[in-house]
């Protein structure tokens, strides 16, 4: 007997394998990754290359191209140490506000300045997203990934709540949000990194070594991905009361 439902629920997936956003992945092994937006920045990328390499960490970083143009010293510093580059965009505009020239436009200049590598990862600023941007990203050859935790390191909390947040929300398979920078911010006091770096070392000394830390492509290597559908609009309120933090 013909089921609409099952029909339905077939074509809802088909969609999420073509066009599902990667938030974690599926695993039970004590393994996350932390992500990093924004940067790079001379003034703070530096200091969590050091804490990541005491730790033995890896993580991906999820730079603006303006600011990768910037620092190129700082790009080559990610990809010695062993991180992996995922595409931000060059402008950090939310996509869904730009046309679609524009939005193909943005983030082939933003490509140009990374190596590559075995998976083009693609974060869209804000996390804002439609499925026009997505479609562009396809077309482009990016997969998409988001998080499933967060440190919530752009709000000006201090390290101790962002220690909390992440020992909270870390779990097998996470992929952590977090700020070597912030492009724009609602208050130039909350680009000072100094209480994420508290924090993120205090998470390694909680943690210790009940937790691996790679990269998304280590990960995704590790268990199938948690893909959704994620559409996210743009919070226009939000967006123009941002300062660009250069």
């Amino acid at each position: 007997m013909w089921n609409p439902l099952r029909k339905n629920s077939a074509y809802i997936a088909a969609k999420r394998r073509l066009l599902g956003t990667i938030t974690n992945v599926r695993t039970a092994e004590r393994v996350a990754a932390l992500t990093f937006d924004d940067g790079p920045d001379p003034d703070f990328t530096p200091h969590l290359l050091d804490i990541l390499r005491r730790a033995g960490a890896r993580a991906t970083f999820f730079v603006v191209g303006r600011r990768a143009e910037k620092h190129p010293e700082l790009i080559t510093q990610i990809i010695r140490e062993g991180h992996l580059l995922g595409n931000h965009s060059w402008s950090h505009t939310a996509l869904p506000l730009l046309s679609r020239a524009e939005r193909l436009r943005d983030l082939k200049r933003c490509d140009k300045l990374l190596p590559k590598q075995s998976r083009r990862l693609l974060r869209p600023p804000h996390g804002y997203q439609n499925t026009q941007s997505r479609i562009d990203a396809a077309l482009l050859g990016y997969e998409v990934v988001t998080w499933n935790a967060a440190g919530y390191d752009w709000s000006g909390e201090d390290a101790d709540a962002i220690t909390d947040r992440l020992l909270e929300e870390i779990q097998p398979g996470s992929i952590v949000l977090l700020h070597d920078s912030l492009y724009k911010t609602l208050d130039l006091s909350f680009r000072d990194r100094q209480p994420m770096l508290c924090a993120l070392e205090r998470l390694f000394s909680k943690i210790g070594d009940s937790y691996r830390f790679v990269t998304v492509s280590e990960l995704l290597e590790i268990g199938p991905p948690e893909q959704t559908l994620w559409v996210r609009k743009p919070k226009q309120d939000v967006l123009a009361r941002l300062i660009t933090a250069e």
